[in-house]
């Protein structure tokens, strides 16, 4: 027994040491209060075995190595209270106990070694085993071993309670880290007592601490560390949101975690469907020779495409033999459905679903690279569509433009493609053979019949350009459709027009006349021509003033190209100005040569009352020219009387107060004429051609012009008919009492040196 207990010592003593010279070795936490740990029990085993080897002739000897071995077990508890501070990560105690146990562990050590020679702490008495056959040292304890024991066992509760504490806290998988060693810390402290309480021939505990030492070297360092390696692992591959299947070298199954078997929708039989899916994988990349594959796959589960990432990998050992593969599946749905959505929203119109401006030319340019017939673009836009917003709503106006963009991918058919381009205006690419412009006009119908449309009339124009040229700027064909709706704008009876190449004529010669126009205003290319107006004796009473444009490169520009594009760009009123001030200065000059019985009559449009202050604008002429303001016929058409007619009629009277007398022109013409007569006191009233014109109830014309000369007679107004062409017009004109005639039968529009030449 004694034999096998110094043995068992050198022993752990022996493995001890290699322990230590492996820990040195590597780099792993906590190696340094491992070492201490180990160094300590080394000495306080070498401690022990040298004392139950000392032989009875050498009695101080052996109450040295006795004390040496009791000084050794403090420190061994004092680095077992640092190991385990640092192994649990509790923060270890302050500066000031540490020291207080560190001069105590030193009182204590250098207590034992003056044991030697004062025997205070305890003494030896040589005993003899008949059993055994030996001879061993009995050790007599005295009151101050008892405080040492006090000491150590304080510091080995304060560890076991760190560990303890940190066990029952710790997650299961964390357990076995702190238990290993709470557990054997407890059964060296338990057979320590034990040996005491039977007052046993030798102490066996040191056994259990070398063991201690040897078992925390293997736990703390390589054991626990790769048993909670494993644990992590297993967790982090179960509770991963990557889906796994393991295989090993036979291509079976060894692995599948929760992941994988959501989305593959299997429980009973998942391991079929994995190695069902490797030897499918195997048949698209069996040539490959890469450790490492990834490719893009989708998965239909419920109905739904689930979109995944799938990694194949190869595992091998040291020697590049193989282990075995996995596949890694990454749910990317998520990160495809909102790529998706944030691409969707870069090339679509948020509100209709049809394509932005950007996408729309895009597909336009794709879709005509490859057409193989004759393709159309098809342009729409709502008249009156912000007034209908600001009636009902941005609601009501969102819900029209919905239902026209489902409207036109229903009409569009196939290789088409459709925008909206801004509010209410849409765009459309499709084979001429598929624009079918009844159908067009029927859905477009539909939409108004929906909410609020049914009660507000809206009225729809569709421009429409034939491609002639695929090669031509896409924004150039959505042009030329608009174009084709703005010749038709505004006109109620038609809703559909073609583009035609007079109409980029057209605007072309539009842009012409506003860029030329100052220039010609201020070159006086602007001429005042004259239309005589004959009296019933044949002679000339008057004449109209009419504007003619003499270019110095186009030569005559006809008013029916410069006036309405001026009327639209807003710039009429100044060429109004200009000929008020032409037919001032004229019958100016005529008072100054004594010529007063002619009038000139000038127009005033319906927006001159808009841009001018028209009475200050010929009181200024009257203060500027000496002529008889009586001359100076003013022209009012009906429709400028019947826009804001208050103001309108307070300046017909400002004007007639000045003395200028007021025309009515092209009485006839609009809807409200007669009422109108009612509220305004014109000087004279001119009669619109039109009942002059040839119609097949050419006798009913005669009786309302008849009738209106003799009402007007009546209202005491002179009248004047235009458009005066036969002989046949003038002889029922003079049986009927109308005073002055105007139109070619008498003559056309002339120049000023030929209207005086002739009748001046």
């Amino acid at each position: 027994m004694f034999q096998a207990l110094v043995i068992l010592l050198i022993l752990l003593t022996v493995i001890m040491v290699v322990c230590v010279s492996l820990v040195n070795k590597r780099v792993v936490r906590n190696r340094a209060s491992v070492v201490h740990l180990i160094w300590t029990a080394v000495f306080t085993a070498i401690c022990y075995t040298c004392f139950i080897l000392v032989s009875p002739a050498h009695y101080r000897l052996a109450v040295f190595m006795a004390g040496m071995y009791f000084l050794s077990t403090d420190w061994l508890v004092v680095y077992l209270m640092l190991f385990t501070s640092a192994y649990t990560n509790t923060a270890p105690i302050s500066r000031t106990p540490r020291r207080i146990v560190g001069l105590l562990a030193g009182i204590d050590s250098i207590s034992f070694i003056v044991n030697t020679f004062t025997l205070h702490m305890f003494e030896l008495e040589l005993m003899t085993s008949d059993k055994l056959n030996i001879d061993y040292w009995y050790v007599h304890l005295k009151f101050p071993h008892v405080i040492h024991r006090f000491f150590v066992y304080l510091l080995v509760l304060y560890s076991l309670v760190i560990l303890a504490y940190r066990f029952v806290k710790a997650p299961v998988i964390y357990k076995n880290k702190y238990g290993s060693i709470l557990f054997q810390t407890l059964a060296v402290v338990g057979l320590n007592i034990m040996c005491s309480a039977m007052d046993a021939k030798f102490d066996y505990s040191v056994i259990l601490y070398a063991s201690l030492a040897i078992s925390i070297c293997y736990l703390a360092l390589y054991a626990a560390p790769k048993k909670l390696l494993g644990k992590i692992n297993s967790t982090i591959v179960e509770d991963s949101v990557i889906g796994l299947f393991a295989y090993d070298n036979d291509g079976k199954c060894a692995g599948v975690n929760s992941v994988a078997k959501r989305l593959f929708d299997s429980d009973k039989d998942i391991y079929s469907t994995a190695e069902k899916y490797l030897e499918d994988w195997k048949k698209e990349f069996g040539g490959s020779d890469e450790d490492v594959i990834g490719a893009e796959r989708t998965i239909v589960k419920d109905g739904q495409k689930i979109y995944i990432y799938v990694t194949y990998q190869r595992f091998f050992d040291e020697k590049g033999r193989t282990l075995g593969c996995c596949f890694q599946f990454e749910d990317r749905t998520e990160v495809v459905k909102k790529f998706k959505d944030e691409q969707y929203r870069a090339t679509h119109d948020m509100l209709t679903g049809l394509l932005n401006r950007n996408a729309f030319e895009e597909e336009v340019r794709r879709i005509l690279s490859t057409a193989d017939e004759p393709y159309c673009m098809v342009c729409s836009n709502i008249q009156d569509f912000k007034l209908f917003n600001e009636l009902y709503g941005a609601d009501a106006g969102d819900k029209l433009l919905v239902a026209q963009a489902d409207m036109i991918r229903r009409a569009q058919g196939d290789n088409s493609a459709s925008t909206r381009i801004y509010a209410d205006k849409f765009s459309t690419l499709m084979p001429k053979s598929h624009f079918n412009e009844q159908q067009f006009l029927n859905n477009m119908s539909a939409t108004m019949t929906l909410g609020a449309a049914s009660t507000f009339k809206l009225h729809y124009y569709i421009g429409v350009y034939d491609i002639t040229d695929i090669n031509e700027p896409v924004w150039t064909m959505y042009d030329k459709a608009i174009m084709a709706i703005d010749t038709i704008r505004g006109n109620y009876e038609e809703s559909v027009c073609y583009y035609k190449e007079e109409l980029l004529k057209s605007i072309i010669e539009e842009k012409e006349v506003l860029g030329e126009f100052d220039k010609a205003l201020k070159e006086k290319q602007f001429l005042m021509f004259l239309q005589p107006q004959i009296g019933r004796n044949g002679k000339a009473v008057g004449a109209e003033a009419l504007v003619r444009w003499l270019h110095p490169q186009k030569g005559m520009v006809s008013p029916g190209l410069f006036i309405p594009t001026l009327e639209k760009a807003g710039l009429i009123h100044r060429l109004d100005l200009y000929m008020w001030e032409s037919a001032a200065k004229k019958l100016a000059e005529w008072k100054a040569q004594g010529r007063e019985d002619y009038s000139i009559s000038v127009n005033i449009s319906a927006k001159d009352f808009y841009y001018v202050n028209v009475c200050g604008a010929f009181h200024a002429l009257a203060e500027e020219y000496d002529f008889n303001v009586r001359n100076l016929k003013l022209e009012i058409t009906e429709s400028a009387l019947m826009k804001n007619v208050r103001e309108v009629v307070k300046s017909i009277e400002r004007l007639q107060k000045m003395g200028y007398d007021i025309e009515i022109d092209d009485f006839g013409s609009g809807y409200s004429s007669l009422g109108m007569l009612k509220d305004i006191k014109a000087d004279i009233l001119k009669i619109d051609m039109i009942f002059l014109q040839e119609t097949k109830n050419k006798e009913r014309s005669k009786t309302i012009l008849k009738n209106i000369i003799s009402m007007s007679k009546e209202l005491g107004m002179p009248v004047i008919t235009e458009g005066v062409e036969t002989k046949e017009q003038v002889d029922f004109l003079m049986d009927v009492g109308c005073d002055v005639f105007q139109g070619y039968y008498f003559a056309k529009p002339m120049s000023l040196e030929n209207f005086e030449k002739e009748y001046c």
